[in-house]
């Protein structure tokens, strides 16, 4: 018997996030192909194997529901593949255009399960910070950390935060923004809001990494911007053996905070 709660806020998502004719299009291809999620492919990725922890699967947005007026315009949850995130990173901390990596925050908007925070730990920052909407992902990531945490790897400290990424106060220092394709346009308008209100004056004190970036045109167009990366990010073959939504193909932009010339409008 179909949850008719359950459906209707599937379709709430879809006709937020694709319109009505995507949502009609994805409708259709899922009755033609049967919709087989997982194409044979292993279910956990290594890097659970690995360390013990779980992050892997794919949730879609419409299952991600929280009670908050932001749920409609959620993404999907699923972890970032090892290799091109450490790959961005090592790319980002040899970058000598801004200060060592020990003096930012790095922050994950909606970090899901926590893997993105678990690895950037690994890294000499000033702390990781993951921030998620979800109050069932955010203590899968909150017990992931703990075992992360057992392992010995992290060099520096790291949280899980539940709250809207909206309304999360930016810790005073650098920051170091990390995005996997969060959320649609009316979520990404707000973050960018808060971003300006919190470093308008402080050019040069945020830099934001966008993988698979789909809304990539809303800080194209906002002068509070430059950026200073764009392009495919490289896959391992261990990562693209497993991997159930990547391709050759996905990108990640960077992007630097340089502030609002006097007199410009502030953002709508």
């Amino acid at each position: 018997m179909v949850n008719l709660g359950t459906a209707w806020s599937k379709l709430r998502w879809s006709l937020a996030q694709r319109g009505v004719a995507g949502t009609m299009r994805i409708a259709l291809q899922r009755q033609r192909r049967g919709d087989p999620v997982a194409h044979g492919k292993p279910l956990r990725h290594p890097f659970d194997e690995r360390y013990g922890v779980d992050t892997s699967g794919l949730i879609v947005g419409g299952e991600l529901r929280s009670g908050h007026k932001n749920d409609v315009f959620n993404t999907a949850y699923y972890g970032i593949a090892p290799s091109r995130f450490r790959g961005v990173i090592g790319e980002w901390i040899a970058d000598n255009t801004h200060a060592g990596a020990d003096s930012y925050s790095f922050i994950d908007v909606g970090c899901g399960k926590g893997r993105a925070v678990m690895m950037a730990s690994e890294y000499p920052f000033r702390q990781a910070i993951g921030v998620e909407l979800h109050a069932s992902l955010a203590q899968v990531a909150k017990a992931n950390l703990a075992i992360w945490r057992s392992t010995g790897r992290p060099v520096c400290p790291m949280r899980i935060v539940c709250q809207d990424a909206t309304e999360f106060p930016f810790p005073q220092g650098p920051c170091l923004l990390y995005l996997f394709n969060p959320f649609a346009a009316p979520v990404m308008q707000q973050l960018i809001a808060s971003i300006e209100a919190a470093f308008n004056h402080q050019p040069g004190m945020l830099d934001l990494i966008y993988f698979n970036p789909e809304k990539e045109a809303l800080l194209q167009a906002h002068t509070g911007f430059k950026r200073l990366r764009s392009g495919t990010a490289p896959i391992s073959e261990e990562d693209a053996a497993v991997d159930l939504v990547a391709s050759k193909e996905d990108s990640c932009s960077i992007y630097r905070w340089v502030g609002i010339a006097p007199g410009t409008p502030p953002a709508a």
